[in-house]
């Protein structure tokens, strides 16, 4: 029995002794089809049945003689859906139980439509489901399933209001869009066309040339919400959508085109939707840009991925593909998966593709559903760790407060829970990986670390070489205010361990010294840090006179007195200077809303910081024993330790168990201002030493 049928509804449909008939042994290679045969009205529901015979065919026979259908296995739209799986279809004879979605797509594409293959392969049905032998063997079949499709029937549900108003846009703003790509080329090809370059949403002057209609708010809000559709964020259409280019997508009667899709998100919205207030839906224009980045960088793959990397031109074949295998497996891990093995499964396709690019025979899991979903991703880590040498994969271990109970050690990333790899945009990816290089003295010189694997161990441990930078003496959460984050400076040496400012090395931290283009920030971020600073400030001081909180007032105050006296620094106001802004903001109490509202929706600064504390948990601000500042897990608490792991890009936080062995559990990746580029392997004294982290 499959150990996780419970999540498969259809392993028990496919267990009754007719249906065991019907499913007969497949020859390797081979695949059952549908072939449609016509309709009769049920005697319990009075719908019409479809009816359809089995047919086994050697897939590459019948190249191109069959359509492929693409669907989810539970409600299209809602998360929580109960199916009683009720409907049913006719199937060689025997009554074949299907669910809701399924029931409407296959009734769409037969009764409602004139896009009816001749045969139809449909993974519910057409794989035995309740056979682990089998769906093992046609999942490893599954390119070879859709590359030799004529299409892919996309089924995305039935339409409703917001579905209609995302193909109302699409269709106006699409062609319009090709011309405006144009327009920005011919007139500077130097310029080109760069992700979210377009304002579609409220450039007055761009709607006037070009004849668009403006589009309110809710109209943008339904395109979000139609975009949300759980099809979208399935893993196994990433394979579905790659290995064949020709997509016919349907909700209801509409139909859309994916290239256009992808145009319209990459161009528009770039990797982030920035912009626009999307009332509440900011994880959901978080997801479908990063759905889509991910589609269109796995198509580049074969030929372009990561040449722009110098350490990766160093890698041999063996080295690029494991950290490509790598790269995916933890891109794709907010990606749905009914299985969750099948995050395991569903990326085969890719490695053994990417393998013959390189010439190099793949060691990877096959598909094998009688293992536990743990076993699957623990002997993947394993793999991975062993094959690129790189630590990368403790950068999405995600906070220890909402780590997931399981068997699997410290170290490793939850990829079978959904939503358990790290959340928010990791420091690793903040440069993917070719900036930062805490422990090698090159960005450009790849080095690997020194790792060894107790598979052995029941705690499955990682044994590495690492150098105890220092431990944790303070710790700020963003969600504790601007105040507590300023009020850091005040406890920070004269100046930092690089010559810096207290208040410099702040602003720097917060960022993890960087913007959205360069590294290291460029000292004129310190202007767009003053303006967060100054909203920040104006929204304390309304709020405290507000509710008359006399206490917050003499806070900030006594805060920016501190700075004024200790560490004076041109983006953080003195007390008088904020005394004449204030003054300012009270004559003019609408002057001061559009003031705030400017601030905000300009501050660049606010982008920045953003992927450091926006998602599940984010990061906390931590100050050293040794007056160090830096980035640090959430759950970081005093007293955990500062670890620079040999050949690691970042820091890493550990945290002793307790007590009764000499392992530390992993708290997450860290970074440490002023030591993200090998300085702290010319401190003195410095010297590698074991660490077990369990």
């Amino acid at each position: 029995m499959d150990p996780l049928a419970s999540i498969n509804p259809y392993v028990s449909l496919k267990e009754g002794p007719q249906l065991g008939q019907v499913y007969q042994k497949l020859a390797a290679g081979s695949a059952r089809f549908l072939r449609y045969k016509g309709t009769e009205k049920s005697t319990e529901t009075y719908e019409q049945l479809l009816i359809f015979d089995f047919e086994v065919h050697s897939v590459k026979d019948v190249k191109s003689q069959y359509s492929a259908l693409s669907y989810t296995w539970g409600h299209p739209i809602l998360d929580n859906f109960k199916d009683d799986y009720s409907h049913a279809i006719i199937c060689s004879g025997e009554r074949m139980p299907i669910g809701l979605n399924l029931n409407d797509a296959l009734q769409h594409v037969y009764l409602e439509s004139d896009i009816a293959p001749p045969l139809f392969w449909v993974d519910a049905v057409c794989i035995n489901q309740s056979d682990l032998v089998e769906r093992a063997e046609q999942v490893t079949l599954m390119t070879s399933i859709y590359f030799n499709a004529a299409n892919i029937v996309v089924w995305l549900g039935q339409n409703d209001e917001d579905a209609h108003e995302a193909h109302s846009l699409l269709s106006e703003y699409t062609p319009a869009l090709r011309d405006i790509a144009l327009d920005l080329i011919s007139a500077n090809p130097d310029y080109g066309m760069g992700p979210g370059v377009v304002n579609l949403y409220d450039d007055v002057k761009l709607h006037e040339k070009y004849h668009l209609t403006s589009r309110s708010m809710d109209s943008w809000t339904a395109l979000v919400r139609f975009l949300s559709r759980r099809w979208f964020a399935r893993i196994w259409i990433v394979q579905e959508m790659v290995f064949n280019q020709s997509h016919l997508i349907c909700c209801g009667p509409l139909r859309f085109n994916w290239k256009e899709l992808d145009s319209f998100v990459g161009f528009v919205f770039g990797a982030q939707w920035h912009g626009m207030n999307f009332r509440g839906l900011e994880r959901e224009t978080a997801r479908i840009a990063r759905i889509f980045t991910f589609h269109r960088e796995i198509q580049l793959s074969g030929s372009e991925y990561l040449i722009d990397d110098p350490k990766f031109s160093l890698l041999s074949p063996e080295g690029k593909l494991y950290d490509f295998a790598q790269n995916y497996l933890l891109s794709s891990a907010f990606l749905e998966a009914t299985d969750p093995r099948d995050r395991v499964f569903a990326l085969s396709a890719f490695v053994n593709s990417y393998a013959v690019k390189v010439e190099v025979r793949p060691i990877w899991l096959k598909a094998d559903y009688s293992l536990e979903a743990v076993e699957v991703m623990l002997h993947t880590a394993q793999l991975l760790l062993w094959k690129t040498r790189s630590l990368n994969m403790l950068s999405y271990v995600s906070d220890l407060s909402c780590r997931a109970q399981s068997d699997l050690p410290s170290w490793m990333p939850h990829f079978h829970v959904p939503g358990a790899v790290a959340s928010v945009e990791s420091l690793l990816d903040m440069h993917q990986g070719r900036k930062f290089h805490a422990g090698s003295l090159s960005s450009t010189v790849p080095t690997f670390c020194d790792i060894y694997l107790h598979m052995d161990s029941a705690d499955h441990e990682l044994e590495a070489q690492g150098y105890l930078l220092d431990t944790v003496e303070d710790i700020v959460l963003f969600e504790s205010g601007l105040l507590s984050i300023l009020e850091v400076c005040l406890s920070l040496p004269h100046t930092y361990a690089n010559g810096q400012s207290p208040v410099e090395a702040l602003w720097r931290t917060l960022i993890a010294g960087r913007t959205d283009t360069a590294f290291p920030a460029p000292e004129e971020t310190a202007s767009d840090f003053a303006q967060f600073v100054k909203a920040g400030l104006i929204g304390i001081a309304l709020d405290a006179l507000r509710t008359e909180n006399r206490e917050l007032l003499t806070r900030l105050i006594v805060v920016l007195g501190g700075i004024e006296t200790r560490c004076p620094h041109p983006s953080v106001p003195t007390v008088g200077e904020f005394n004449d802004i204030l003054s300012n903001v009270l004559g003019d109490l609408d002057g001061c809303i559009k003031m705030l509202t400017d601030l905000r929706s300009n501050c660049t600064y606010r982008t920045m910081i953003s992927p450091t504390h926006w998602g599940q948990k984010g990061k906390a601000l931590f100050r050293s024993h040794k007056g160090f500042l830096g980035l640090s897990p959430h759950s970081t608490q005093t007293g955990d330790e500062v670890w620079l792991l040999k050949g690691a890009s970042l820091f890493h936080l550990l945290r002793g168990d307790d007590g009764t062995s000499a392992g530390k559990i992993l708290l997450g990746e860290g970074y440490v201002h002023g030591f993200m580029e090998g300085e702290a392997l010319r401190l003195d004294g410095m010297n590698y030493r074991p660490v077990i982290i369990k």
